[in-house]
């Protein structure tokens, strides 16, 4: 290349310099390309004259070099001088970087037409970083190359945009995303490997947004918003990621949408996770369909799915705290049956020697939770527990005379035999009575009567984690109190 650098300031007047880039490695701003579509190349070469830049463009004729074009550029310097196939005529484009700033350059589009050179519209793009690249899209590469422009915002931060020249203008190349934006995922990786800043994992999420990876930037913008100064605003975070949740709900291709998310390390490994729900929804109804729990390990990126036993029903929420003591966050799954007594599918899940398992389902809990409900004469009812083995005597006179002549002769006996029971559970309540981090859960089964509505009470378990399962730590009942006129 010295021989064309010698070449080019032959043609240049005597108090002039060739400008030098400084990226990948410094040297003087000239090239060799066939810019007019001859396929002939040419010398193209970058100078200050008088304060003032310049392009001199030179052009082998018979073994001579001639200028072909002068054309007036602009800053104080040069930060890039490519030739590429940008257009759709495949005729080069020379790209060029005028330096305004410390880390601003103006970019400026030459291109050869009929007519001699024509700047194509840039809109006065002002940049930090130019990357150009014929980009991979679904289909592969076509030839034409498009651009990366990085623009600095904080830090090592950079707000990026992949353009292609489409129209007579500058586009998004959204087809191009997933390609690039995977290369600007590693990057802010590698940076918050060492630096751990909520604008870094703004911009991985906005990244990973781009190169269609949305439940790994729904995490990041989990990440980003835990920050106790969240960049760029908690609000608009939070905008940010509604928008990704209304986006992962249209993209499922199995109708899926997300219900409810919660942040926290359920994996144990000190980074944060994010934990959500996915279901069918019924049109015009609330009813739920094909609720899977869904994990996206926020150390690895891999997001593990687990079916429920029982996934349909309402109202379905999520629920992180420590129920096994073990300083990591355990999964609580709540999903309305909507059945006639209240009842709910419950479920836990905790992350054990590596691996997620189910530690507690409601349906088993009602299994092996047996009651016995009587009436008994004098106006009492009395409820006894199998597990643990206890017995609650209830007073019905709060229920008011007409009620209890339904059931009762004069004297206090019954007029016949009546048996009541307990529903399963209505209602199951994470407390961490002893306030130290670690939750019990607390269950609600409500006692009834003669039939369903004929509420008597709840019986209320306060379930602990053994080490091994869930058991009853207490019990007790409640009953409803007499209203006073």
């Amino acid at each position: 290349m010295g021989d064309y650098v010698n070449i080019l300031r032959n043609f240049l007047p005597p108090e002039a310099t060739i400008l030098e880039l400084q990226q990948p490695q410094k040297r003087a701003a000239v090239l060799l390309a066939d810019i007019d579509g001859d396929y002939i190349e040419e010398i193209i070469g970058a100078y200050k004259y008088k304060e003032q830049n310049y392009i001199l463009i030179l052009r082998n004729i018979n073994n001579q070099w001639l200028p072909l074009i002068h054309l007036q550029g602009k800053g104080y310097g040069i930060s890039d001088l490519i030739v590429a196939q940008i257009t759709d005529n495949w005729v080069n484009t020379l790209i060029v970087g005028w330096q305004i700033g410390s880390i601003w350059s103006e970019l400026d589009l030459l291109q050869w037409t009929n007519s001699g050179f024509v700047r194509l519209p840039t809109n006065n793009m002002v940049y930090s970083k130019l990357e150009v690249e014929d980009m991979q899209n679904q289909y592969g590469q076509d030839g034409q190359y498009e651009l990366a422009v990085w623009e600095h915002d904080t830090g090592d931060g950079y707000k990026v945009e992949v353009y292609r020249f489409s129209d007579g203008r500058l586009v998004q190349a959204k087809d191009a995303y997933p390609y690039y934006f995977k290369k600007v995922e590693t990057y802010y990786e590698k940076l918050l490997q060492k630096n751990d800043f909520s604008y870094y994992w703004y911009y991985l999420s906005d990244a990973q947004k781009k190169a269609g990876d949305l439940e790994q930037s729904l995490a990041s913008i989990d990440k980003a918003l835990s920050f106790r100064s969240p960049y760029p605003s908690k609000e608009e975070l939070l905008d940010k990621k509604q928008q990704l949740l209304n986006r992962l709900s249209d993209v499922r291709s199995d109708g899926q949408v997300i219900i409810d998310s919660e942040r926290g390390d359920v994996t144990g490994d000190g980074f944060m996770d994010t934990v959500y729900l996915t279901g069918t929804k019924t049109e015009g109804s609330p009813f739920w369909q094909n609720i899977t729990l869904n994990i996206l390990d926020g150390k690895t990126n891999i997001y593990e799915r687990i079916s429920l036993k029982e996934n349909a029903g309402y109202h379905p929420t999520i629920f992180l705290g420590d129920f096994t003591g073990n300083h990591v966050d355990d999964i609580l799954v709540v999903i309305d049956t909507g059945g006639s007594g209240g009842t709910i599918y419950a479920y836990v899940f905790a992350s054990l020697e590596g691996q997620m398992r189910q530690i507690f389902d409601a349906d088993e809990f009602n299994e092996r939770s047996k009651y016995e409900v009587n009436y008994q004469k004098n106006y009492k009812v009395t409820v006894i527990s199998s597990d643990p083995k206890k017995k609650y005597t209830l007073d019905l006179m709060y229920k008011g005379e007409e009620y209890l002549s339904e059931i009762y002769n004069e004297d206090g006996t019954l007029k016949a035999p009546i048996e009541g029971w307990v529903d399963p559970i209505s209602g199951l309540f994470p407390i961490d009575y002893a306030r130290d981090g670690t939750y019990e859960l607390v269950t609600f089964q409500r006692i009834a009567g003669r039939y369903h509505a004929d509420a008597l009470g709840y019986v209320h378990n306060i379930l602990k984690w053994n080490g091994n399962e869930f058991v009853t730590d207490r019990q007790n009942v409640s009953i409803f109190g007499e209203d006073l006129d």
